[in-house]
């Protein structure tokens, strides 16, 4: 694996709650992308995986980690 390959840290079913980690990561200097975010009206219906790069991925984890103990 590649350090600018991509993988997912973490999946939710709740698109604002993607959105809200993937600023969360953005502010601590890390790219985020969002994956199978287009639902079409089936929210909560099917999973959204959030993507870092590799270099990044256990960085990004220990923060969702440390946002959801909170």
């Amino acid at each position: 694996m590649e350090a600018d390959d991509l993988v997912t840290v973490h999946t939710v079913k709740d698109p604002t709650l993607a959105e809200i980690i993937k600023l969360a990561l953005h502010e601590e200097g890390i790219a985020c992308e969002i994956g199978g975010e287009s639902q079409a009206g089936l929210a909560g219906a099917f999973d959204i995986d959030l993507l870092v790069k590799a270099v990044d991925a256990d960085r990004a984890k220990k923060l969702i980690e440390s946002h959801d103990a909170t």
